[in-house]
């Protein structure tokens, strides 16, 4: 079984539930708050340990009762933590999230501890990214940190995939050490300075980072399915159809799903469907961690629904 590691963040997710978003100045009345362990790296490890994947964690928590609780957390779903640091410099991460009635989201999060994982912390975990197949990376751990990880990776044949979330404008020298980068259309308008309104720019702008030296781009597409492109052209992969009630950790469980079915040897479309069932079953539960599924669960979606098609652009 090949070797995937997760450099990434934990965030206490704060979800506030309203029928609308509130405009600029305006006050509006909400319906529900729910308090949710979460963050984009711990979603996606957790992701992956529920496909029964060999995962480990690399982040930084605080020394307080919500780091614990992940501690905790990831001990129960057997993942291992002796890469995951505690600090007494800062809490632990949290995000502001606001869910309208058509289960769409607006998140703000709030690194905390997360930025507190420096070079100190990156020495100690080099052996362990020399030894994985696959890393993870998001963008909500310190930026300079994480282009160090993905540089160190690449110079010792590890296999990267990022999250570029939240969206920050890529150093040519990132794009080319990435094997797989996954934003969805608001990222990859971001990253690439294009256009992303349709699916003929999407293939412009896709195909723009690709010639910067990215291997594959998966762009995710929400409802209408997840884009491809790659040295064998573009193409997209059909969704699920259901109906969505939070799409809180929808990306997240995307791109778990998608790691562990690349490490066992399935051809990109393959893990683009396989993380495809994996976000519809997500989008149907509140919460994040909550909402990932197990292995079994996914499988038995994928049964029990129309397979998805794949259509060449």
């Amino acid at each position: 079984m090949k070797k995937i590691t997760v450099f990434g963040s934990f965030m206490v997710d704060n979800v506030a539930s309203m029928d609308r978003y509130p405009e600029a100045g305006e006050t509006v009345v909400g319906k529900s708050l729910q308090i949710f362990l979460g963050g984009k790296g711990a979603n996606q490890c957790i992701a992956l340990a529920r496909q029964n994947a060999d995962v480990r964690m690399i982040g930084m928590v605080g020394n307080d009762a919500n780091g614990q609780k992940f501690i905790d957390l990831f001990k129960k779903e057997n993942i291992d933590v002796s890469n995951v640091f505690v600090t007494d410099k800062n809490c632990t991460g949290t995000a502001q999230i606001q869910i309208n009635k058509n289960g769409q989201n607006r998140i703000c999060v709030i690194p905390c501890a997360n930025h507190e994982f420096l070079d100190e912390q990156f020495e100690k975990v080099k052996p362990v990214l020399k030894d994985s197949d696959y890393v993870i990376c998001q963008l909500e751990m310190d930026i300079e940190t994480t282009f160090k990880v993905i540089e160190y990776c690449k110079q010792n044949n590890v296999k990267v995939i990022l999250n570029p979330a939240p969206a920050i404008k890529l150093p040519d020298y990132i794009l080319k050490n990435l094997d797989y980068l996954m934003p969805n259309e608001t990222e990859l308008a971001l990253i690439s300075n294009l256009d992303t309104s349709d699916i003929n720019q999407i293939k412009i702008a896709a195909k723009a980072l690709f010639d910067k030296g990215v291997k594959h781009v998966v762009t995710t597409l929400g409802s209408k399915g997840a884009f491809i492109f790659d040295e064998n052209g573009a193409r997209i992969v059909s969704s699920y159809h259901v109906d969505a009630i939070d799409t809180v950790a929808a990306g997240d469980s995307f791109i778990g799903a998608f790691a562990y079915s690349l490490s066992e040897g399935c051809s990109i479309e393959d893990a683009v469907k396989y993380g495809n069932a994996m976000g519809a079953l997500t989008v149907q539960v509140k919460g994040a961690i909550p909402s990932l599924h197990h292995k079994e669960e996914v499988e038995q979606f994928i049964k029990e629904n129309k397979p998805l098609e794949t259509i060449k652009l």
